[in-house]
């Protein structure tokens, strides 16, 4: 079960208010087990990263970091439905 989420990000001195992204999606069955897997973010904040990371505002690993809320959510996304899961697990 997908659902979005809002979070504000911060890399070094850049601050990214209310930036939506999902968790929980089903993606390709490309990079499933890279970091990340299952969840989006939008596009126009990451390309707001990657300019400030060209512009030499931020470094990329204050960029990646920045991502760090959503991949938490992530977390937490599996940890409850590890737990739905296990509720209705009738073996």
């Amino acid at each position: 079960m997908a659902y979005s989420v809002t979070r504000d990000i911060t890399a070094g001195p850049l601050v990214l208010l209310g930036v939506r992204g999902s968790v929980g999606a089903v993606y390709s069955e490309h990079r499933t087990d890279c970091p990340g897997y299952g969840a989006a973010v939008e596009l126009p904040a990451v390309l707001e990263l990657l300019a400030a990371v060209n512009a030499g505002q931020i470094t990329a690993a204050q960029a990646q970091g920045a991502l760090a809320p959503f991949l938490d959510r992530l977390d937490e996304h599996h940890r409850e439905m590890d737990a739905l899961a296990a509720r209705y697990d009738y073996s």
